[in-house]
Parts: C-alpha cells; structure tokens; sequence
C-alpha cells in the first residue's frame, strides 16, 4: 500500500483516492500507468464493457458525453465533462490485487517529482459498497465538491438559464446586469426571455436568467472558457460596445464585486462593557436600546450637539475627534475657548461629563462610547462665573445655525423651595431659538427635570422644565423606578437611564483628566446625566430626518415612548390613547423606535394657541379637603380664528397670595377629565409672598380635544392655622395644532408599522423642505488691530480705485484719437528695419494730420505734426531714424519713408 501511494504523482491525495490536478494534467500530459491508481488503461482493463469502466457509465458516458436526461452536450461543455469523469475514475479505481514491487530506481525518481509537486492532503476515508458502483459511498471532499460543481454547471452549458440563475457566475468573471426596454406588463416573461437570449449573444455573452423579481431586468454572463486576460478584456470592450448602441437595451452595468462586512457592534473601548445604559448584557431590555440603530450606521452623522454648562475638556481623546470649535464659546472669559478652569472644589468636569455621555468616540482604547459617537460636540462655557439674563439669553442662541441641540443639565435650585425661571431676556431667546434656530426648524433644547427630590421638589416650579420650548427630561435607575433625588411634574416629556442608590449601577462616561481626573469616571448619577443620553437620541433623530422640527421631536417621544413597570408611577391614559404619569413623563425613550419613527415623520401642522382673558377671582382658598374651583369655558367659536383642535400643552398662569406657598396644591382638569397636579405641596417652601404671575404647564392632556370646559382646583394643605390665601387672577393659555383626533390615530398606526425597521435604510428617504437663509446673529469685538488692518484695506481699495479710474479715462481719449485718424483715412506706422534693429517702438497712439495730401503749413512751409511744426532741415537727412523723433508723425508728402506703410490718398500717420 505504501508503495501504491507514492505512485499517485500529480494529485491531491485523500486516503487511498486520488484526484489528478488541474496543473499536473497541463503538465504530465496523458496518465501513464503507475500514476493516479493505474490510469485509463487500468480502468478500461478492469471494466471492459465500458469504454471507461463503471464510473464513466455513472456519469453518462465518456467520451460520448450523454447526460441522463438524454440530451448530448457538445463542444467546451463535453471537455469539461469528459475531464470530470476521467477525475472520478481515477479516484473510484479499485485498487490492483499484487502490484508489483517498484525498483529503488523508480523510488528515487518518484521522490524527485514528488519534491516539485504540491504537498499531499490527507483526509479521513470511510467505506461502504453502493450497487452498481464499484466504489466507496465516503468518496472524497474533493469529489464531492465536483459534483456540486457539476451540478450547477450541467444547467448553464444546457442553456437553461431559468435554472442556473445567478449562482452559475463565477469569482472573477465578467457579467452585466441589463434592462431591456419594455413596460411591465406588456410582453410575455417567455418573449422577454427570449429577447434576452438575443442580446446576450450579440454581446458575445450568455444569458444566465432574470434578476430576482424585476421583470425585464436579466443577468449577461462571460461564456465558459475565456480566461485569458487578453480574452476578457476584449470580450468587456465588445459587450460593452454592442450594449451601449442595442436599441432593446435601456440601462444596463457591469456587476463589480461589492465589499460588505457582516455589522456588529463591537468596541475596544475597556469601559463599554460597562455602559449598561447602551447593551445591558445583565438585564436585557434596560437599556435605551441603540445597538440596532448603529448597526443600520446611525450614530448621529452630520448633527452637531452642544453642551451648556461649566465647559467642555475638548483636548481629552474620547472627545477631540468629534469637537466642534465652530460652535463653540466661552462667555465666561469671552474667549471661543470653552476649555474649563479647575477650581479649588475639583467641580469642573460636569460639562465634560456630558459631552463623554453624547459623543465620546468609540474604539480608541479609551473608556466609553457615546450614544451618538458620530456626532459633533460643541460647548459654551457659562456656568462657571456669574450668570445674568443676558448671558443666558447668550448662550441659548449662540451659533444657532451651527449647533443643532442644545443640552442643559441645570437650572434653578433644587432645594424645594425655589420658584425660577429664564427671565424675560432669557424667554425671549429660548422662543426666537425655536423659530429662527437650525436655518428655521428650530434649536432643539433639552433640560434635566431636576433632582430636588429627596426635598420633594416638583419641576414644575422650574421655569426651563415647564416651558413648552424645551424636552423636559426625568431619570430612572437600572430597575426602571424613579429615583430618590428625581423630580416629579405634569410637564416632563419622558426619562431615560441614570444612575441609583449606592446599591445599582450609574453611568459610565468620559471625565476631565485636570487636577484628580483620569479621563474616565462610573460615577455619573442624577437627571444631569439624563438629559445629555436624550440628546444623543435626537441626534440619532436629525441624522435620518435633518428637518424635523422643534415640535416634530416632541411629537415624535410622545408617540413612542414605552411604559416602565414602576408601581409608584401613576399611569394614567388620555382620551387620545397617551399614557402618561408625573414619575416618568410618556415613559421610557427608545432610540429604536425614535429613529424609526423619525425616519417616516412629516411634519406637523403649525402651532396654533388660544389664550383666555385675564379672569379677576379674588376667592379665598379654602384648606383641605375642602377646594377652590375656578371653570372657564372654550367654545368652538373661540377657536375657529386659530384652527386649534387638538391638544399638545396647557399653561395655566395664577397670581395667589398665601403666608406659606408650599402649603397650596393646583390641579388641572382637561375637558376630557384628565386630571394633572400642576402645583405640588413643598414643605420646605415657606415663601411668604405666594405667586405672582407664575406659569405651571402639562402636557398630559397631549392629543385631547381643545374645546370644552377646563377647571381649575387649589387647596391649602397645611397644617398650621394661617390666614387663607387668595386667588387674585389666572389665565389659561392652550398649544396644540389643527390635527384631529382621527389624524393622531392614523399617525399611531403608522409609526407603529414602521416599528420592524423595514424603513430604515438609504434607499428610503422622505424629501425634506429646504431651510431658511437665516444670518448668525453674532456681534464681533474691533480691536485696535482690527481698526487697523481694515484702514490698510482701506486705504488701499482707494488708491487702487482712482488708478482704475484714470485708466478708463486716458483709455476713452485714446479711443477719441483713433476715430478721428479713422477720418483721415490713416493707416498705422509699422516699425522701420533700423528701429527693429535697435528695438525701439514706435508710440502706439496714432495721431492724424487732418490737412490735405501736401501736409505743408500754408504760413512756414513746415510739415505739420502733432507736437508743432517739423523743421525743414530735419527733412531728407538719411533714413529714418526713431531715435530722433520716436514721438513725432510725419505726414508730409515729401518725406515717405520706405518702410511706412501708405493710407488712402498716399496718407500716413
């Protein structure tokens, strides 16, 4: 047997089979005995009813090549075939009973050819005897692996293109994908087909069947056996030439081959594993659910994001390859520089923080991954100094057309006793940023909801969280239930993951690395930490749909937001199918269903308001569980100028007198009955001063009908016998568009139909209106090295305007002089041999004598020129000399030099 084996020079080995090379066929020409098991002479000696033996019968017959459906192949196709019976006799050959030995001459040959050979492939062997096939059932991988080849080529050389399809194209063969010209429909698939077959051969190419399901559309394949380059070349230039000028051809492409890479998400960062808050590999479900969004490539591509808050570490490798310089700024030291200053508390890096959270990029080796790690970050550095109105109002429109969003993780004291807001400066800039903000769509402004809740703060007395600008964001821990330090209120839009008790995770992020930073923090807790995840959502948003605006976002988390179980949460669901509670806002924000929905959004109609008049109460407030109910009616004529129909926010702006005003509670009930506690009892708010026209808000009325009878109930919960309180005035003001509720219900189903992903890919794309031309609004400082750079410019821009001016001037009394020698029937003085010789020129502004062909002055006998009269003794000196006279015209009759080229009437100038 060993020496059985050694004789198979030439091919693959597998066990005791043998597979001859392509290569060792070219080289070793016809098998000889002794090669490959015998050879053909052995094989047709042991099978001598078969040309070939048993195996050549099972394949159809070689060299007579004939398939078992009966029909004959001929040609190429009969080679390969013939080939690949001969391939499989030599590998199914019983092996010969008492093969003689082999000299140790022919050994040592067979070692030497074996050395130039490739290596054998030793593969496992089984057997078993199958009828009418002298030969093993456990035939070789590689014989298998040529009958499916075999298989899938029979079909094609066949000319059965239905059957072959796509799958008969080979790597590296040449194929274009052609559309024939006709309508759908309007021919038969059979005389499409056959169309097909037509053009492909007079192409030179063969028709290898239809693409998928698009009628009309068909695959031109490169024919078997033409690899050559030469060949392939010449057969591209043919095929495309007749493709290009074929009249039944509309469009037609030559298939490359395509990289793709399989989309996992898979980060070196060494902190991601930990971000639970993006892939909760402990609990899976809590987590915002952004993986699948990445893998579609949505990481917030071309949206820029800016952090408001005590600076941003732009230098850190987590956030430099995402930072924006452009729309950043630091109003804190006016300078465009946001980089934050340590101080003596090591609290600067909350801005840093934040932006880590949006933006931190990802397989850097360093820390964490942001939400959106495609985005840009941008900071304005404000909070690190005195903060006045008009620094607010600053920061809240500063490089609008540049920054997208707007994240800020502040506002008012959370101490429970607080009542504030933006100012009038800062109101005015948060709505002028809404309308004017991102070329007209609108800045987006994204505000934590608070954490004054171990001191039962409610939002609500935040004037950033209760403002119908803004995306009021609330927090949940790891478990989905409210923190200790979150903040409860009827206006807060949704929540999303931060951190808990000291007993859960908290969010994973990038830190300063000044002072005692290391660049990296797990310890990002509180709705400061919230509100920058949302914001990375939107972003995700306004790369799929740039247009969206400040309203379609708020719409957009409405629509899909997803309850938490929570059993201290109370959920209650409108009239128009929303569920909402003062814990969690709509619920739990999902970058999946967020992208998908925003990917499929159209607008919504304009915001259209309805404000009440002032209504004079002057009632006392009366303690519990007794209340005060004020009623106020919206009929359908009040709402017929707006267009109003269908709810989004209720504001509701009281002036209350009261000794204690944590002691008062306000509650608002929406025509449907949908109650929202507006005003929440504060028992650390002793304020003796009540409220002067202060303004709470819901939202929990969003998508009710607007018309109806809304009440109004305040009560004195305290305990302590004070003098009652009195509700001096309020007024009801009502946001929402002219959407009916049979629109909202559409809208659902929709969104909900897209909630599968089928929508999120390039190839869906809604149009999107273009956007508004709208100048940055930035005043620039003159320093004195500005004032003078600009008096140089200046300067300059004068002189070289007066020069300008004096050229066109001498140009239109040059173009006087030429129309008058035009007059004169003049003709131009050429350059004479001797000035050529010298290099002189003559002057190029002819000048004309307007007198007559004798060109004498009646009174001197002088010749006249244009600079006076010419001496007579200057005349008939010698040639002529430029030198002399390089800026005096002759005209005279006498004097005629030779190489002056005559005008009309023997003039010259």
């Amino acid at each position: 047997m060993a020496g059985e084996e050694k004789s198979r020079e030439g091919c693959l080995e597998v066990g005791t089979e043998a597979v001859l090379s392509e290569d060792a066929m070219k080289d070793k020409g016809p098998l000889v005995e002794g090669s490959c098991g015998g050879g053909l002479e052995d094989a047709e000696r042991r099978s001598p009813h078969s040309p070939h033996g048993p195996a050549a019968e099972a394949i159809g017959g070689a060299p007579g090549i004939r398939l078992a459906a009966g029909r004959e192949v001929a040609g190429p196709a009969a080679d390969w075939l013939r080939r690949q019976a001969e391939v499989m006799l030599l590998s199914v050959a019983p092996q010969a009973p008492g093969k003689p030995r082999v000299s140790a001459g022919r050994r040592r040959r067979r070692r030497r050819r074996r050395r130039l050979l490739r290596p054998a492939v030793l593969m496992p062997k089984g057997r078993q005897k199958v009828p009418h096939l002298d030969a093993p059932l456990g035939l070789p991988i590689c014989l298998w692996l040529e009958l499916a080849g075999l298989f899938f080529m029979v079909p094609w050389v066949m000319g059965l293109s239905e059957a072959g399809g796509l799958d008969t194209l080979g790597a590296g063969g040449l194929s274009w994908a052609v559309h024939l010209d006709s309508l759908e429909g309007e021919r038969k698939e059979e005389s499409l087909t056959q169309q097909a077959d037509a053009v492909a051969q007079a192409a030179g190419l063969v028709n290898a069947g239809r693409i998928g399901e698009l009628q009309g559309h068909y695959l031109f394949v490169q024919p078997a056996g033409h690899r050559q380059a030469m060949e392939v070349e010449a057969m591209r230039q043919q095929a495309e030439a007749v493709l290009a000028r074929h009249e039944a051809v509309r469009w037609h492409s030559e298939q490359r081959l395509l990289k793709r890479a399989k989309r996992s998400i898979h980060f070196n960062d060494p902190k991601y594993p930990q971000q639970w808050h993006l892939n909760n590999r402990r609990s899976p479900g809590r987590d915002i659910n952004v993986t699948g969004v990445w893998e579609r490539n949505v990481t917030g591509r071309g949206v820029t994001v800016v952090v408001v808050d005590d600076g941003v570490e732009h230098t850190i490798q987590d956030i430099a390859p995402n930072y924006s310089p452009e729309g950043s700024y630091d109003l804190n030291s006016n300078d465009p520089d946001p980089m934050p200053h340590p101080d003596a508390e090591n609290g600067n890096h909350h801005g840093t923080r934040c932006a880590g959270e949006i933006a931190a990029v990802p397989n850097n080796s360093f820390c964490a991954v942001g939400v959106a790690y495609g985005s840009r970050i941008a900071g304005i550095r404000v909070l690190d100094g005195p903060l006045t109105d008009s620094m607010e109002a600053v920061a809240f429109n500063k490089h609008y057309q540049i920054n997208d969003i707007y994240s800020c993780s502040w506002g008012p004291d959370d101490d429970g006793k607080t009542v504030d807001g933006p100012h009038q400066l800062g109101k005015a800039a948060l709505q002028h940023g809404v309308m004017a903000g991102r070329q007209g769509f609108g800045s987006i402004f994204v505000v934590a909801s608070g954490n004054g809740g171990q001191h039962n703060d409610n939002c609500n007395y935040d004037g950033y969280a209760n403002s119908i600008y803004t995306v009021t964001i609330g927090a949940v821990d790891e478990e989905g239930r409210m923190p200790f330090y979150a903040e409860e209120c009827a206006s807060m839009l949704a929540v999303t993951f931060s951190g808990g008790d000291k007993m859960l995770r908290s969010i994973v992020t990038t830190d300063w690395d000044l002072q005692k930073g290391t660049g990296c923090t797990e310890g990002h807790t509180g709705t400061s930490a919230a509100a920058p995840l949302a914001a990375g959502m939107i972003a995700l948003m306004l790369q799929v749909r740039p247009c969206l605006t400040w309203r379609d976002i708020q719409h957009i988390i409405v629509f899909t937001a997803t309850q938490y179980e929570d059993h201290h949460a109370d959920w209650l669901t409108n009239e128009a199918g929303f569920s909402h509670s003062h814990q969690h806002g709509f619920g739990l924000l999902n970058a999946w269903r967020l992208v998908n929905a925003a990917k499929i959004w159209t607008s919504v109609p304009y915001l259209a308001s309805y404000v009440s008049p002032v209504l004079k109460e002057n009632k006392a407030v009366p303690r519990s569980p007794h209340s005060l109910e004020v009623l106020w009616n919206v009929s359908r004529m009040d709402l017929e100028m707006s267009g109003l129909k269908t709810l989004e926010h209720v504001a509701v702006t009281v002036s209350i007198t009261h000794p204690r005003r944590g002691s008062l509670e306000l509650k608002l009930f929406c025509p449907s009955g949908m109650m929202s506690l507006i005003g929440a009892p504060r028992s650390l708010d002793s304020d003796p001063n009540g409220f002067n026209d202060w303004t709470f808000s819901t939202v929990r009325c969003w998508g009710e009908r607007a018309r109806g009878i809304y009440r109004l109930a305040i009560r004195d919960v305290g305990d302590e016998p004070l003098q009652v309180g009195v509700l001096r005035q309020w007024q009801l003001t009502l946001y929402g568009s002219m959407w009916s509720p049979v629109d909202i219900k559409d809208r659902q189903s929709l969104l909900e139909s897209a909630m599968s992903g089928k929508y999120l890919h390039d190839d869906f794309t809604l149009p999107c209106p273009p956007g508004l031309k709208i100048p940055e609004e930035d005043g620039y400082i003159i320093t004195p090295n500005t004032l003078k750079t600009l008096v140089l410019v200046g300067c300059f821009t004068v002189f070289w305007t007066i020069y300008y001016m004096l050229e066109v001037y001498l140009s239109q009394r040059n173009m006087a002089s030429i129309q008058g020698c035009r007059s004169g029937h003049c003709s131009w003085p050429q350059r004479s041999q001797n000035s050529r010789e010298v290099g002189t020129e003559l002057e190029s502004v002819p000048l004309c004598n307007s007198k007559g062909q004798d060109g004498m002055d009646s009174e001197n006998g002088s010749c006249a020129t244009t600079s006076g009269f010419l001496a007579p003794e200057l005349l008939g000196e010698g040639d002529w000399n430029p030198s002399q006279s390089s800026k005096i015209v002759r005209d005279c009759p006498q004097y005629q030099p030779p190489d002056l080229l005559q005008g009309k009437d023997g003039q010259i100038c």
